[in-house]
């Protein structure tokens, strides 16, 4: 169970979304780029019973994970999206050891069709579907902190967004499934995950400030064929967040994040920083 919450921090950012982030590059060949950085530090944890409880040995996690999404415009309609992740994690025993992983992660990548753009452009919809691929280590030996899930996911997402302009607000919401696939080394069966996101925000001149609501809701796993609810995974945050653009598309953002509930992920806030730009008009 602590490898399980240890890893899940891969999971606790792959819902940060990017600004208008359902309207499409528009321009082929356009590409967008954003790096993100999240810092957790925490001796606490959800349990397998959804509570919150320390660490089973008495450790403190301190984690950093570094997103970069890229993403290109194909058409007007289509985009592709590319995610790389990078984690630095650590694990300090009360014993006075420590587990220590420095390492890529699984890679994410999606396709992304412009369904329509509704009210005059202000309300586009849009269908995501994509992979992730187990590229990152997700060794056996309990004393390593697994970067990597160790199984492909495919996930479908549909996405709305709406602009209030001339009034500088927007808003927006995911909601999709991701289905895991069986892990026949590890002798699991990961269950399936629905995921959710609704963000609201305002863009007052050169400044973003915005509310984000995402999590993901698990279902049971089936390890060595045998049904394991107390392994499924569940988390709620709220991120609260500004931006400010630097000069033409340059935008550097930063933010915290607040878990409000969760089941076999760490507890704590998480703090965010990062850039996003347009590399090619």
């Amino acid at each position: 169970m602590r490898r399980l919450a240890l890893s899940a921090l891969a999971l606790s950012a792959v819902h940060v979304t990017p600004v208008r982030a359902q309207w499409t590059q528009e321009v082929p060949g356009r590409v967008w780029v954003k790096t993100a950085v999240f810092i957790q530090n925490t001796d606490r944890r959800y349990d397998a019973a959804g509570k919150e409880a320390p660490w089973l040995d008495g450790g403190v996690s301190d984690a950093t994970a570094v997103f970069t999404d890229i993403i290109v415009g194909v058409t007007p309609k289509i985009d592709f999206w590319l995610q790389v992740p990078f984690f630095d994690l650590r694990f300090s025993r009360a014993l006075g050891d420590r587990l220590e992983t420095t390492n890529f992660g699984d890679l994410r990548f999606w396709g992304r069709y412009q369904i329509s753009k509704f009210a005059g452009g202000r309300l586009p919809v849009a269908i995501r579907v994509g992979a992730k691929a187990p590229v990152g280590s997700s060794p056996l030996d309990a004393e390593i902190i697994p970067v990597g899930e160790g199984q492909w996911d495919v996930e479908a997402i549909g996405e709305a967004g709406y602009s209030f302009w001339p009034a500088p607000v927007y808003s927006l919401v995911w909601f999709g499934y991701r289905a895991r696939f069986k892990n026949d080394e590890k002798k699991k069966d990961p269950g399936g995950e629905w995921v959710y996101l609704a963000e609201a925000g305002v863009t007052p001149g050169r400044w973003l400030f915005k509310a984000t609501l995402d999590g993901l809701e698990g279902r049971a796993w089936i390890v060595e064929g045998i049904k394991v609810p107390g392994a499924a995974r569940r988390i709620g945050t709220l991120q609260l967040g500004g931006g400010f653009r630097l000069a033409g598309s340059l935008w550097t953002e930063a933010g915290l994040r607040f878990p409000l509930y969760g089941k076999n992920f760490p507890k704590g806030k998480q703090f965010i920083f990062g850039f996003s730009t347009r590399l090619i008009r």
